[in-house]
């Protein structure tokens, strides 16, 4: 009798949360992939490669518009795809909570500033704020410039020894990674880490990976099954590849630390880093060794790897372009004639046309295709009921390439950001509100550094004329392939 009145039970609250909750939400009703009973759409994402994924969400609007409905069992996932509704999510200070698939990113970044929320989200954004400050990139500008020189060099070297033709993304990789180390970690990189750098980028795009293999497979959302799996095991040898290099980094910098806060605060030039700036707190109680940890997580792997993939789809683009290379040029030789000098922070200001430049690459290729939100207060869109517990999925790939926003859209055009309209949540690259990137500023200026760099030094050529990547789903915007670029010295 009691097993009888279980599975009655059983069955009421299938009906009550599965059947009835499916067929009175209004979101429910929002066009989506065909849903089966229980499950939803959960098979339909199963069997595809990252790039077969990255290409179904990107084609949703074709077929349902720019409001899709998925559910996964009892999840439902609303994708967005259109500005209006965008700017309702992103200027949200109450819906600010990451959704579910950041969780799989938390063993390896913690709840820093990416994945935390509530009072610990504002808490750790005071405390980094300054790090960003435009006095203190300023005093970043002498390692872009060292790092910028540096390149140039490494290419010449190249070009001498007949090596022409260069794959451009672990190239621009690695500078991309010296910067970010020694300007918001204030920690050199030199030959000696060659080793462990390459670790560290390999564990990033590994980690990466699983997480999106993870994402498409909801066996594997069970912690348990999955650190039994191999996946799992993986997972977990190569964050200990990860933090074996960060926490070097952290206590590299530990070591020097008093000692440099005594001799910049008795010059009066205190050049407080990012690692500074967590360090400080700590002496003060503010955060522990873990959220240093978080911090410089988080920072090292979105500080390096989403700069680097603008720059490797950057040079695509202006390889196959070679009237805008030049328009680079003539724009670099009005402000340094002939001279040889390195761009300081002065100069990088009156880089206008090459802004323009990095603002169309950031539309064609954002760093950060897609965002998520876990909705925890009920909201509005139209007149559509958006409840506690629905996950919102924002894609500012989409948003960025409709052709009633931008016309033409697939066609790399730097005029279209040299009027100066604003583009109200219609280009958002960065996001945007109250979780808009800190970091900015900060790549903004690291990309003019280093593009000018290159173009006033090289031309550059496509391989095959025309030619682009397949795209891969990943925690950032990602080549399926190889993007190869051939150099000649100007």
């Amino acid at each position: 009798m009691l097993w009888q009145i279980a599975i009655a039970c059983l069955l009421i609250y299938l009906i009550r949360n599965y059947w009835l909750k499916s067929n009175f939400l209004e979101i429910a009703k929002l066009p989506g992939p065909p849903r089966l009973p229980l499950v939803g759409c959960a098979f339909r994402f199963i069997g595809h490669s990252q790039s077969e994924l990255f290409k179904i969400v990107t084609d949703f609007p074709k077929e349902y518009g720019n409001r899709v409905c998925i559910k996964v069992f009892n999840r439902y996932i609303l994708h967005l795809y259109n500005p209006k509704d965008i700017e309702i999510i992103l200027t949200s200070t109450k819906n600010i909570t990451k959704n579910r698939p950041y969780v799989f990113m938390e063993p390896w970044l913690g709840t820093g500033l990416l994945l935390s929320t509530g009072a610990k989200w504002h808490k750790r954004r005071k405390i980094l704020t300054p790090a960003f400050h435009f006095d203190i990139l300023k005093n970043f500008a002498r390692v872009f410039e060292e790092e910028g020189r540096a390149m140039v060099r490494d290419l010449h070297e190249r070009l001498q020894r007949g090596e022409r033709t260069l794959n451009v993304m672990p190239f621009i990789s690695d500078y991309t990674l010296y910067t970010i180390c020694e300007t918001a970690m204030g920690t050199r990189l030199n030959s000696e880490n060659n080793a462990s750098k390459a670790q560290y980028k390999e564990s990033v795009l590994g980690i990466g990976l699983i997480v999106m293999n993870r994402l498409s497979r909801f066996w594997l959302h069970s912690d348990l099954i999955f650190y039994l799996s191999s996946m799992g095991k993986k997972f977990k040898k190569l964050l200990e590849q990860n933090f074996a290099f960060t926490d070097r980094v952290i206590e590299e910098r530990r070591k020097n630390w008093a000692e440099t806060k005594k001799e910049e605060t008795s010059s009066g030039k205190r050049r407080m880093a990012l690692l500074d700036l967590l360090l400080d707190a700590e002496s003060k109680g503010e955060i522990d060794m873990e959220g240093i940890r978080e911090e410089v997580n988080t920072f090292m792997f979105e500080g390096h790897d989403t700069t680097a993939m603008a720059l490797t789809f950057g040079l695509m683009l202006l390889a196959d372009h070679e009237d805008i290379q030049e328009n680079i040029y003539e724009e670099c030789k009005s402000i340094f004639g002939d001279s040889t000098r390195t761009a300081n922070t002065s100069d990088l200001a009156e880089m206008k046309y090459l802004e323009a430049v990095i603002k169309e690459i950031l539309r064609l290729y954002p760093s950060v295709p897609i965002i998520g939100r876990m909705v925890t207060e009920e909201f509005k869109l139209d007149d559509i009921t958006i409840p506690e517990g629905t996950e919102v999925v924002v894609h500012f790939y989409n948003l960025q390439r409709r052709e009633d926003l931008f016309p033409e859209p697939e066609l790399f055009k730097p005029e279209r950001f040299l009027n100066g309209d604003k583009m109200h949540f219609t280009y958002v690259p960065f996001s945007a509100g109250p979780r808009n990137c800190i970091g900015q500023r900060f790549a903004m200026q690291e990309m003019k550094y280093m593009l000018s760099e290159i173009i006033r030094h090289f031309k550059l050529k496509s391989i095959v004329k025309g030619y682009r990547p397949k795209i891969t789903m990943d925690l950032v915007l990602r080549a399926c392939e190889p993007v190869n670029i051939e150099f000649s010295a100007r």
